[in-house]
Parts: structure tokens; sequence; C-alpha cells
């Protein structure tokens, strides 16, 4: 935080940086305090989901590979291309989580 204030400009990078870092920290001090955790027994075998988890990386995702390209000045196409491929991948793995086993594969793996 030092460091940000005192640069005599602030970029975008270092503001879209700080965000995914505080959205991640939240979401992670949520999981330790047991929000957003379920537990499953009602499958073949049990287990913990983590939505917290999913949560944080639907929108930290998007926020670094932005912030990736942002500091690669790639074009609007490849930005909205990339992010939409992130969220498209965060999305698949939390329905892959909730699904039991030989359909959660192929979200995983899709």
């Amino acid at each position: 935080m030092y460091l940000s204030m005192t640069r005599k400009k602030a970029s975008v990078a270092h503001s879209l940086t700080f965000l995914s870092c505080a959205v991640a920290a939240m979401a992670y001090y949520c999981m330790w305090n047991g929000f957003g955790v379920e537990y499953k027994t009602s499958d073949i075998t049990p287990r913990v989901i983590f939505w917290a988890r999913h949560f944080a990386q639907i929108f930290t995702v998007p926020i670094i590979l932005g912030n990736l390209c942002i500091i690669a000045k790639s074009d609007s196409a490849i930005v909205v291309a990339v992010v939409g491929e992130g969220i498209l991948f965060t999305l698949a793995a939390a329905i892959g989580a909730a699904t039991v086993a030989p359909i959660k594969y192929m979200w995983w793996f899709a």
C-alpha cells in the first residue's frame, strides 16, 4: 500500500491488482470462518465444497486476466475474449464441484 501511495500517478494495473488480492483475501477469510463452506454427505462419497473460493474466482480471474491484457496493451477484442473465457472456465469449475463423480470430470476437462 505504501508503494502505491508514493507514486505520483496511480495506474489502473495497480488498482486492479489490489482489488483482486482484496477479494481473494475476503473469500479465504470467509472460508476460515466457515461461511461459504458446504458439507455434502448425501452423495455416494461425502465431500466439502468451498463456494467462497468459486465466488472469489468468478471475480478475481477476470480481473487478473484483464490486468494482464492492460499491461500487454492488447486490443479490446482480445481483452473481451480472454476475460470471457476466464469466466466460462470458472463457471465450469463451480458446476463441476456441485455435481457427482462421472459428470463432474466432463465439466473440469471441458
